[in-house]
């Protein structure tokens, strides 16, 4: 299992001595998770790792540097931003690329997204909301032609590093480009299987509390292509709780699944380093390890 450099907050910010903390608290190593903060330079060279330790995965936007969404995807800044972030990954030695699909390619959709999540987050009924609906009423035509840069996008990424796992996360926003048929699709496409699903359970829940499909079908559609998963809860649209202190269900993501996923525990910064051994004694008793 891996931890999250978003849990270490002021606690450690280079990734050398994240590296370190980690190990010292018996995982294998950190990830990267979409919407972390950029690691500050210098980084570390891989042959400088604490012995065994391993940067598992790194999110897009925690790579390089773009600015925010409403200038699109951080995937749709062209052929040379995906070669930054490839170069960037491979001074990590980091053998997974998580990409945030984004959101709708809609005039505003990004910020009324958000906005919605800020609603659920301060205790709204979601579901069923006018502004919601509003927002489902985008254009087909547009996400379509979103689907295929992205799905340009992925296909010169595997060109360019062959071997490379890409791991696709819809995020948490009603807003999010990536439904479970839309995924279908690509993966349809690109049927490689060093492409999947990040799957973000707190996340999941999130999406489901405005009507939208809830993670039992994102697992039971793509359980062969589940490429890793973050380990966080969900409560009332707060995320990045500890496991068991939400709603989301445990014994679910354990059948579903893979052996081979990578994990990564995710809490908030705000929770004392006795929550992580915690988490892991309550995820292990769910047959997640």
């Amino acid at each position: 299992m891996l931890l999250s450099t978003s849990w270490f907050g002021q606690r450690a910010r280079g990734l050398d001595e994240q590296l370190r903390l980690a190990v010292d608290r018996r995982f294998a190593g950190v990830a990267l998770l979409p919407g972390a903060s950029i690691p500050p330079e210098p980084w570390p060279a891989p042959e400088r790792f604490p012995s065994g330790a391993r940067i598992g995965a790194a999110a897009w936007d925690t790579l390089c540097e773009r600015g925010s969404e409403e200038r699109g995807p951080h995937w749709s800044g062209g052929p040379p931003h995906s070669r930054s972030v490839l170069t960037a990954l491979a001074r990590l030695q980091g053998p997974m690329l998580i990409v945030p699909a984004g959101s709708e390619p809609l005039t505003g959709a990004h910020e009324r997204g958000e906005r919605l999540l800020g609603r659920l987050r301060a205790g709204d009924i979601m579901e069923g909301d006018e502004a919601l609906e509003e927002l489902g009423r985008g254009s087909q035509r547009a996400a379509e032609k979103h689907l295929q840069e992205l799905a340009l996008t992925l296909h010169s990424l595997m060109r360019e590093a062959p071997g490379l796992k890409i791991a696709l996360a819809p995020g948490p926003s009603p807003a999010a480009l990536l439904t479970p048929d839309r995924l279908a699709l690509l993966l349809a496409d690109l049927p490689d299987p060093a492409l999947g699903l990040w799957h973000d359970p707190a996340d999941a829940e999130s999406r489901a509390a405005f009507g939208l499909p809830p993670a039992g079908a994102w697992l039971d559609r793509f359980r062969g292509r589940i490429l890793g998963v973050t380990l966080c809860d969900s409560a009332g649209g707060g995320d990045r709780l500890p496991p068991g202190a939400g709603t989301v269900d445990w014994p679910l993501l354990a059948e579903y699944l893979p052996r081979g996923a990578v994990r990564v525990l995710d809490l908030a910064p705000s929770y004392p380093e006795e929550w992580l051994a915690e988490a892991r004694t309550l995820l292990a008793a769910r047959r997640i390890h």
